[in-house]
């Protein structure tokens, strides 16, 4: 029984995650067709068009979903670096035996990804079925000696970032806010297994 409510749950969490798609998507898209009307009209009257940075769409940005989620001063870029609803970055890092990894690498799956930047491994969040928890710094399993990950995401001791699985920010918050991502972690269908009395 209890996976059949697993697999209700999930399909019921799918359900709400497909619901922003549009959220999303139809702005971009939106600006998309207008960009390609600019550039058929530009090879029309110039002869040529030219490509430039905006066609890549590497800039996109879902900020105002509501799928973003973080604190005021994570989310402004007074800290510098991303913000929620960004495109993750990319960043070279290193396991905790010393080989060599990208963040890229860390998010490639259909996962989720958490990552814990200095965090007191204490106040960690519970792991659950579709969410990579990493945990950056010197007693992680990810260590980032060149301060790479920290620069490009903008952290500060007790951060959080959570990735999801196309590769845009969902979270950042500090640690004083873990309860709001847990919350958060859930309403996208991302739950704890409960343990079960054994035997």
């Amino acid at each position: 029984m209890r996976m059949m409510e697993i697999f209700v749950a999930a399909k019921k969490y799918q359900r709400a995650l497909l619901a922003t798609y549009e959220e999303e998507r139809r702005p971009i898209a939106a600006g998309m067709l207008g960009l390609s009307t600019k550039l058929l009209d530009s090879a029309r009257n110039k002869g040529g068009m030219r490509r430039g940075r905006d066609t890549q769409q590497l800039d996109l940005s879902y900020a105002g979903s509501s799928l973003a989620f973080g604190r005021a001063g994570l989310t402004t870029g007074v800290l510098g670096g991303v913000l929620a609803g960004d495109r993750a970055p990319d960043a070279p890092v290193h396991g905790a035996a010393g080989q060599p990894t990208r963040l890229f690498s860390l998010f490639q799956g259909p996962h989720w990804t958490l990552l814990g930047h200095e965090i007191d491994r204490t106040s960690t969040i519970a792991s659950r079925p579709g969410l990579r928890i990493h945990l950056v710094g010197e007693k992680g399993d990810i260590v980032d000696d060149g301060g790479h990950l920290r620069r490009a995401y903008g952290l500060m001791p007790g951060d959080w970032v959570l990735v999801r699985p196309d590769g845009y920010v969902g979270a950042i918050v500090t640690s004083d806010d873990a309860s709001s991502l847990v919350s958060y972690l859930e309403n996208v269908g991302l739950k704890p297994l409960l343990r079960t009395e054994g035997p």
